[in-house]
């Protein structure tokens, strides 16, 4: 009869005992899927934060996953895994953290894509931004693309220079003088005047073309 009240009470101790540890196993093995790597777990059903899970930053866990190697960035010590960072939150608690600048690793998760900004290549995963040193990858911030200036070709200028002004017409002269040799041996000043198509005499004959001396010499040389 002691035997099975004993065997009773320690049934009952086991099951309280199982009451409150189910909700920090339930939390740490299958709440947050994620693998534990600590006493307890089984192997085929270990499930790790990878590169494509998309962790959310501030969630906890109990336990680092396997693999995870020590990153010391200004001074303070965070753990990677596989394109996640983690931090020691105290009792025993591990946070998933932003990735912080400066961080080198070996190794960054397989499906980063290269893009080339401001003439630098950079290889980025889950939107965390790394440029590849002879250490390793380091994590930057994104870069700010810098806005290339556009240039504008100027349509050519043809400078016309201004058209020369007209040549000044010819002044016409509307009298002419001819000196014209006279019988007492000098000369005899005789007005030519212009009109229309022809020129007339001071005597008002008209010639059709200017006359000639010898023309002129008929009527004014005496």
């Amino acid at each position: 009869m002691f035997k099975k009240h004993s065997v009773a009470k320690l049934s009952i101790g086991f099951f309280v005992l199982f009451l409150f540890a189910a909700p920090r196993l339930s939390y740490a093995d299958w709440g947050i899927g994620v693998s534990v790597g600590g006493p307890g777990y089984h192997h085929d059903d270990r499930r790790f934060y990878h590169y494509h899970d998309h962790p959310r930053f501030g969630l906890h866990l109990h336990y680092l996953p396997d693999g995870c190697f020590t990153v010391w960035v200004g001074g303070m010590r965070y753990y990677y895994y596989d394109g996640v960072y983690y931090r020691y939150a105290g009792y025993g608690d591990y946070v998933i953290v932003p990735p912080p600048e400066g961080a080198v690793v070996t190794t960054i998760p397989p499906d980063f894509q290269p893009v080339v900004a401001n003439g630098m290549t950079y290889y980025v995963n889950d939107g965390i931004y790394y440029v590849y040193t002879r250490h390793g990858y380091r994590v930057v911030a994104q870069p700010v693309v810098m806005a290339q200036p556009v240039m504008v070709a100027q349509p050519a200028v043809t400078v016309v220079a201004p058209p020369a002004p007209p040549a000044p017409a010819p002044v016409m002269q509307d009298t002419f003088t001819v000196n014209v040799p006279n019988n007492s041996g000098g000369y005899t000043s005789v007005v030519i005047r212009k009109s229309g198509n022809g020129f007339v005499g001071p005597q008002g004959e008209f010639y059709p073309e200017f006359p000639k001396v010898a023309q002129l010499k008929v009527m004014y040389g005496k």
